[in-house]
């Protein structure tokens, strides 16, 4: 008797399945309930708690009951579904769960980054945890964006110098690199630099800072040829007007060179220092 070659494999929470013998359906896990939820695990990477979203649950739970079951490991760690549990927790029910085995805190991430459900806090969160093995990079930008305050997009802008280099391109930039935990600092010391001069140029025009597109466009015009920091806070504060109609990033870095721009004072004159222009022309962005 001939032994039966196997088929495709495929892991379905945890369990290798062989697809091409089962050709409709079969069952890989139950889903199983349980009354005593101090059984269940809270892992210290994964986001935080957010009580809106508990409360929003906990309304939805009281009209249909839980739809979908949260996912756990063999050891009740929590690996998606944590805000259900305080749901069912506030509502006094119990939990219903599949057990997918050998899930770790490494794969809450991949999960989450398929649904729409984590920001970009969650995932500086999740990584910086001493359980990933880029977590240092991770630590460096949590402290980066505790001190600065900055949005994230001009924040990770800084830190990978994208901004810099490509302004906000078409494609998703640094963020894939951010989201799978792999993201990796480009020159702390000059995004520390450059992050210091926007909180600084608050005091000149505090009302565009707060707009991102006018953050990056400013990271584009610092590393041009003859750009003076000092001449750049004096003619942005005099040329502010030249903003109104900025649509998209190049509109904003093209009315950031008219600002700097707008009635340079190109030759010394008596009690005046010359100062040279900027193009972006000439730096190809």
């Amino acid at each position: 008797m001939k032994k039966k070659k196997n088929g495709a494999m495929h892991t379905i929470l945890g369990n290798k399945i062989d697809y091409d013998t089962y050709k409709t359906s079969k069952q890989v896990t139950k889903v199983m309930y349980e009354k005593n939820l101090t059984k269940f695990n809270f892992l210290e990477d994964n986001r935080d708690i957010i009580e809106a979203k508990v409360d929003s649950l906990v309304e939805s739970i009281r009209r249909k009951g839980q739809l979908i079951p949260i996912i756990v490991n063999e050891n009740f760690d929590v690996i998606e579904g944590q805000h259900r549990v305080k749901a069912c927790e506030k509502l006094g029910l119990p939990v219903s769960y599949v057990i997918s085995i050998g899930a770790t805190s490494k794969d809450i991430a991949d999960i989450n980054n398929s649904q729409s459900g984590w920001k970009s806090k969650d995932y500086l969160k999740h990584f910086s945890h001493k359980n990933h093995s880029n977590y240092a990079e991770y630590r460096k930008m949590k402290d980066f964006f505790e001190e600065y305050k900055l949005p994230f997009t001009v924040g990770i802008s800084l830190l990978s110098q994208y901004a810099a280099m490509n302004g906000l391109a078409k494609d998703r930039g640094p963020m894939p690199a951010f989201r799978d935990g792999s993201f990796k600092i480009h020159d702390l010391e000059k995004a520390n630099e450059t992050a210091s001069r926007l909180i600084k140029l608050k005091s000149f025009v505090p009302n565009l800072v707060k707009i991102v597109k006018f953050s990056i466009a400013f990271i584009k015009i610092s590393g041009l040829e003859n750009f003076d920091l000092k001449t750049c806070y004096a003619q942005l504060e005099k040329n502010s007007n030249k903003f109104d109609k900025c649509l998209n990033q190049e509109d904003w870095n093209e009315a950031m060179v008219r600002a700097y721009n707008f009635s340079l004072v190109t030759k010394a004159t008596k009690g005046k220092k010359a100062s040279k222009r900027i193009s972006i022309r000439k730096e190809g962005f």
